[in-house]
This record gives structure tokens, C-alpha cells and sequence, in this order.
């Protein structure tokens, strides 16, 4: 019996020196996490600029982004990071694009802090890791884009829910987006000595000095004339009509710059609508259809978001007559799909499908006293043009031309113009409520 005992004991006393070893070595691996290298710069991101901000650490660490306004800032947290930049000290002012300054501290204990104050609503357009090169470190790469403070919030809150987190292992990278660091104009200037805790909050920037851009897609156009009416009415006409009266109500607002996707007789591949709309910088698409149903007695007003699921057999229908509309333009080789882009746009592709609920809802709260009104209300199905990854995004259907009554109602401009101002309402209730 005390044979076991010892035996035991002595089991016991390697086990607890093997444990106590390998809580030194995570200490030690721990004290070796530095930030070792900063830099900052703009870059071209397909024909856009874009601030590249590239941060190497001596171990392959997480880092969780996040970000914050009032005034606007990257937030780039990592567990148990230190700040060890050669000759740089842990905050000083920026000059390249949208940064302003940057700051290292420690929100609270074991996690370690890097925050890039901006001047403009810059938001994450894709991020991705690199190894070591040249006896450098491990390389974190996050551009940034200014696609206005709706892109901005959509982002805040997609990173806050989703605990957005970019890894990377000792062996290898693990890009999200594949690219190169090519920063240009790397321009950290070198701050006074200030200490490395997080200083008093900066002062709030001024206040955003543009419009809400509204980019308005009117459906089909050129050699796709979309639907037919019984009275040989062309969808591609009533919709180009009723989008330049929406532009023109929604500039009278004097609160938004309304753009048309096309503003003539002009054939676009939906994917290329979604890139002009996200080129523009807007803050929402508005789509607008007249589509012709299977039955003849459907009429009235629907107000359509994405979904992977269509909510009826009409709305699965409607969705693919309207997805065939690339068909008409031959075979197309520029197969990426917007939504799947990279994992952090598809990523905040869920905020952006909850704020076109949100669009929908004030729509619809503003026709019901149109023909039809809300009764058809709000639907989903997987429209390809409403698949901006971040841009919230509807599509109005403003009536059937497969329906008498409302062949008639779209030809008149007395009740595109009525449709327009309902419209126009909802879109500015909308831009102006407080973010949920």
C-alpha cells in the first residue's frame, strides 16, 4: 500500500511540473506576442481608393475588427498583444486618406489594442493574412473604403454580431481575399513619446457634409424589353419613366441625390447594375419591375427582398423570369457572384438582407391607399439583382401588365406620379430613422 502511494506521489509531482512547464511556455509565448511593424497608406482597389492598413506581429495572433463612430475608428483587438514598433511611439497623427491618428492601448487586461482614427465613414472591404517575408512578421491586411455612413453602420453592426475574427496559423496564411500588401505612401509619422494607455476620446468630426445617394434601377432596357401588357405595353419603358419621376421626386427632398442605374434605352447584365450602384457610393438600390403573372386576376404592389427561399410559388416565379434576363445579353464570363466576393462582404450580405426588410416594411407603409396597396405585401426570393453584399437593396413591383387595371394605371402618369411620392416618402423615412 505504500508502495502505490509513493508511487502515486511521485506521478503526481512530474504531472504537476510538466503542467507548471507548460503554463511558462504559454506565458513566454504570450510575452512574445508583439506588434512589430505598422503601416498605412492608400491604394487602388479596383478603380476605387482605398486606405490599406497593414499591422505585423512576431506571432500569428487572432485579431477581432470592430468599428466605432462618433468620430469614426478602426478597432483591431488581439489577445495578449504588446506594442514593440521600433522608434515609433504608441500614438501619433495619420495623413493618408480618411486616417487621421492612431492609438495602442489596452481596453482591458490580456488584450491589446490598435485604433486608426478616421475623418470619414471608412469601412472594411475585405481583409486578409500574409506570412513573414524578408525576416519580417506576420502580416494582417484590412482595406478600408468610404462608401458613405449607411455602409458604415451596416458594417458596424454586422462585425459587433458576427464577432468577426481573421486567424492565421504558424505554417501558413489564411487569406479571405487574396491579394499582396503593396502599400503605397506608408506615412506613420513619428508622434512625441506618449504613454501606451488609450488616451481621452478625440473630438467628433464634422458632421458628414454629402446627401444620401439612392441609386434607382430601372428593370430591363435596350434588347430586353422585359414583360408585355395585353395592350403591347413594354415593361422596359414604364419602368425607365417611373424611375426618372422617383429621381426627380426623391432631389426635391433636397436630402438625397437620387442616380439612375440607366437613364436611357440601355441593356445591363444585373451584376453590372449592382457594381454601377456600388460604385456610385450608395447608401440603398431601389429596382423597379412591372412583371406579368401566370394568372391574370394578380394585381397591385409588391415590395421584394432577398431570400435563398422564396416565400410563395408566384414570388419563385417571378424571381426566375427575372433572373433571366442576363440570358439575353449571350453567354457571360464574368461568373463572380457580388454576394460571395470575399468572406467579410458575404459576411455583412445578412445586415444588409435585414435593412431591406427594413426598406420594405416603410414602403409598404406608405401604399396602402395605392390600387392592390399592401395587400401582396412584402416577399422574398433570390432575385440576382438585389444581391448586393452591401448595399440594402429592394424591388418594387409596381403592378402587373398582365392585368388589365393595371396596364392602365401604369401608363398613366398621374398614377406613377402618386407611386413615386409614396415611394420617395418611404425612402426618406427610412434614410432618417435612428439605426436600430
Amino acid at each position: 500500500m505504500t508502495l502505490i502511494v509513493n508511487v502515486l506521489r511521485r506521478l503526481l509531482i512530474v504531472l504537476l511540473v510538466l503542467l507548471a512547464g507548460a503554463g511558462q511556455s504559454q506565458m513566454a509565448m504570450a510575452a512574445d506576442n508583439q506588434l512589430t511593424g505598422m503601416r498605412i497608406g492608400m491604394i487602388d482597389l479596383n478603380d476605387t481608393p482605398a486606405l490599406r492598413v497593414v499591422i505585423e506581429t512576431s506571432q500569428p495572433v487572432p485579431a477581432q475588427l470592430l468599428l466605432l463612430d462618433d468620430p469614426w475608428r478602426l478597432v483591431v483587438d488581439s489577445p495578449d498583444l504588446n506594442w514593440n514598433v521600433s522608434g515609433l511611439s504608441a500614438a501619433g497623427a495619420l495623413s493618408s486618406g480618411p486616417a487621421t491618428g492612431y492609438r495602442f492601448g489596452y481596453p482591458q487586461p490580456g488584450t491589446g489594442r490598435l485604433v486608426i482614427e478616421m475623418n470619414a465613414p471608412a469601412s472594411p472591404e475585405r481583409a486578409f493574412t500574409l506570412p513573414p517575408r524578408d525576416g519580417g512578421g506576420y502580416r494582417l491586411v484590412i482595406d478600408l473604403v468610404d462608401k458613405g455612413p449607411t455602409r458604415f453602420k451596416l458594417a458596424q453592426r454586422s462585425l459587433k454580431k458576427d464577432n468577426f475574427t481573421i486567424s492565421s496559423s504558424a505554417g501558413s496564411a489564411q487569406p479571405l481575399s487574396s491579394g499582396e500588401e503593396n502599400t503605397k505612401q506608408a506615412d506613420v509619422q513619428q508622434p512625441a513619446n506618449q504613454s501606451v494607455s488609450v488616451p481621452a476620446p478625440i473630438s467628433r468630426p464634422a458632421q458628414l457634409n454629402r446627401k444620401w445617394i439612392v441609386a434607382i434601377d430601372a428593370g430591363h432596357g435596350g434588347k430586353d424589353p422585359g414583360a408585355l401588357g395585353r395592350g403591347g405595353t413594354r415593361e422596359k419603358d414604364i419602368t425607365l419613366a417611373a424611375a426618372k419621376q422617383l429621381a426627380a421626386d426623391l432631389n426635391k427632398t433636397g436630402k438625397i441625390s437620387a442616380r439612375l442605374i440607366r437613364d436611357s434605352d440601355k441593356y445591363y447584365r444585373l451584376r453590372e447594375r449592382i457594381a454601377i450602384a456600388r460604385d456610385m457610393g450608395a447608401d440603398m438600390f431601389i429596382s423597379l419591375h412591372a412583371d406579368s403573372a401566370p394568372r391574370k386576376a394578380a394585381r397591385g404592389i409588391s415590395v421584394f427582398t432577398l431570400s435563398d427561399k422564396a416565400s410563395d410559388k408566384e414570388a419563385a416565379y417571378i424571381a426566375k423570369q427575372e433572373n433571366k434576363a442576363d440570358l439575353v445579353g449571350g453567354p457571360d464570363l464574368a461568373v463572380e457572384d457580388p454576394a460571395a466576393a470575399n468572406a467579410l462582404l458575404s459576411m455583412f450580405q445578412r445586415e444588409t438582407m435585414n435593412e431591406s426588410s427594413r426598406l420594405a416594411a416603410a414602403i409598404l407603409s406608405q401604399i396602402k391607399d395605392l390600387p392592390g396597396g399592401d395587400k401582396r405585401g412584402h416577399r422574398f426570393a433570390g432575385f440576382a439583382v438585389l444581391k448586393s453584399p452591401d448595399v440594402p437593396s429592394v424591388l418594387v413591383e409596381m403592378g402587373f401588365l398582365s392585368n388589365t387595371e393595371d396596364e392602365k394605371n401604369l401608363n398613366s402618369k398621374s398614377y406613377r406620379r402618386k407611386l413615386s411620392q409614396r415611394l420617395a416618402a418611404a425612402i426618406v423615412n427610412y434614410l432618417s430613422a435612428p439605426s436600430s
